[in-house]
């Protein structure tokens, strides 16, 4: 096996419970190994952005926004197989639909914040160093 296919990190996580998952981003790359690091690369600069996106529009009300970046970063999440935030990201555009700021959402645009930081520090960690 090569290091890119052992890439599910369980750093600081229970047991059995993976942060995120190579295994479908390498079968899109048909196992090309430097194509799935030039996934990572795009993953590691494009979501941090998009998260920001939706923080500066949660924080400026506009509840539409907040659900379509949620909406269009949330196929990314999984092909990364980051479940850990599945159902937040559902959360999130459901609550945003509503139109109004409510502490589940805070806490749920929060999470998403803290779980994306952690995995783009794992795969900088796992990619960028080695």
């Amino acid at each position: 096996m090569t290091h890119l296919e052992t890439s599910t990190n369980t750093t600081n996580q229970a047991i059995g419970e993976k942060l995120y998952d190579l295994c479908m981003i390498d079968q899109l790359c048909r196992g090309n190994q430097e194509q799935v690091k030039k996934m990572v690369n795009v993953f590691i600069s494009q979501v941090p952005k998009a998260v920001e996106e939706i923080k500066s529009a949660y924080q400026n009300k506009d509840f539409t926004a907040v659900k379509n970046v949620a909406h269009r970063i949330k196929p990314t999440l999984s092909y990364y197989a980051i479940v850990k935030i599945a159902k937040d990201m559902l959360q999130i555009e459901a609550l945003a639909e509503q139109g109004f700021a409510t502490a589940e959402l805070e806490m749920r645009i929060k999470k998403l914040d803290d779980v994306t930081a952690e995995v783009v520090t794992l795969m900088k960690k796992d990619f960028l160093f080695n």
